[in-house]
């Protein structure tokens, strides 16, 4: 439809043009010059005509909307395509890799390292249970022990970490995690089988939950306890029993043990003076291995003994207390000059402990790192003293920095 605007502006325009006086106004009776030129009339009539025909036209020319204005459907066509198509520009961003997780082997000091912290969660979440009144759950613990046993096996890394003066938790969750240590390698040292092995390791990590209930003024008191503090302390074993009597029909060697770990051998234990044969192996194995840990980490009121004091402190005066068996087996698999520790030779040299000699335990591989005179080597001589009959470990190193 030709709008009035349209037409208005055809009749200005003609308004303006020379043939026809501004001033004059358009009359149809007038006659058309002679030279050719259309009367108003005429005019606004061609004009109306003309737009008419211009619209006509442009109505059946087919008009393509510009790529800026294709219908959704287009441009959700076209962007499919384009999904489609692989990525061949160097704009296209390329996919990040995911990252995989490294699998370390149990020979591995990282996989070691990495497993003891383990550990130390799963303690740490077992007494926090327990002061929560929750039942103790012995799941996680079992899921992880294999490994536990096979990196123990393997090498000496979590036996390094666990006879370590640093402490990575509280009290009783580090003392749980070393006491498994210890049991797993006094089991190692017995010949036992892998099922075995891993109960044993299970009895041994819970075998003190009871001490989480006695009070934390009398486990670090400084000085000896009292006799009254002494049976206050002595109890733990019975809350020990009453937290994982649950556990009595699927693990009864975790009961027992965490009942009679301190029995011992000649009666002289507590809570029911238990003798030989009537206390569990496990007890026996850990109630052993309580004792080194004992005395490797020290007590509020002295301090702990190297690996070498530890074991010749129980074989001089523990002896008639456990079982000659298990002692065997502590000495058999507990380097007196474990892998990694630091030694003073009669040369009076110092030296690191490289490899443990099994059938000669006091003369184990070593590097020497430092002269007589206190001067750091360079280069580090390694030498077996067991080929050196002249050379030998006068006293272990301590705290050898």
């Amino acid at each position: 439809m030709v709008r009035m605007k349209d037409v208005l502006k055809s009749y200005n325009d003609l308004k303006k043009d020379s043939s026809i006086p501004q001033d004059q106004p358009v009359s149809g009776s007038q006659t058309p010059p002679s030279s050719g030129t259309l009367s108003g009339l005429d005019a606004i009539r061609n004009a109306i005509q003309s737009g008419l025909a211009q619209q006509k036209q442009q109505a059946q020319k087919p008009v393509s909307p510009p790529p800026s204005q294709k219908s959704t459907l287009d441009r959700l066509k076209t962007a499919l395509e384009q999904k489609d198509k692989p990525a061949t520009t160097q704009s296209s961003a390329a996919p990040i890799p995911e990252k995989k997780e490294e699998k370390l082997s149990p020979d591995d000091e990282r996989f070691s390292t990495k497993l003891y912290m383990t550990f130390h969660h799963h303690m740490e979440k077992i007494s926090n249970d327990i002061k929560n009144g929750k039942p103790v759950d012995p799941g996680p613990l079992i899921k992880d022990i294999p490994d536990f046993c096979e990196a123990i096996e393997s090498q000496e890394f979590l036996f390094i970490k666990a006879i370590q003066r640093k402490r990575f938790a509280t009290w009783f969750v580090s003392h749980s995690v070393n006491v498994g240590i210890f049991a797993v390698k006094i089991g190692l040292g017995l010949k036992f089988e892998r099922d075995k092995l891993q109960s044993l390791a299970l009895s041994a990590l819970l075998h003190d939950v009871g001490m989480i209930k006695v009070s934390t003024k009398i486990l670090f008191k400084h000085g000896k306890l009292s006799p009254a503090e002494f049976d206050q302390m002595k109890k733990h074993s019975t809350y020990g029993y009453e937290l994982l009597k649950h556990l009595k029909n699927e693990f009864p060697f975790v009961v027992d043990t965490a009942y009679q770990e301190h029995e011992r051998e000649d009666g002289s234990g507590y809570p029911r003076g238990l003798k030989a044969d009537e206390i569990h192996l496990f007890a026996k194995i850990v109630g052993i291995a309580d004792v080194f840990e004992a005395l490797v980490h020290g007590r509020a009121y002295r301090d702990g003994f190297i690996t070498y004091h530890a074991i010749q402190k129980i074989l001089e005066n523990k002896s008639k207390q456990f079982n000659v068996k298990v002692i065997r087996g502590l000495v058999n698999s507990v380097s007196m000059f474990p892998v990694g520790s630091y030694v003073k030779l009669s040369s009076n040299e110092v030296a690191r402990v490289i490899t443990v000699n099994k059938l000669r335990p006091v003369r184990p591989v070593v590097e020497v790192i430092e002269d007589a005179e206190g001067r750091k080597l360079k280069t580090p001589l390694r030498i077996n003293l067991e080929e050196e009959p002249l050379l030998y470990i006068t006293k272990p190193l301590s705290d050898y920095a």
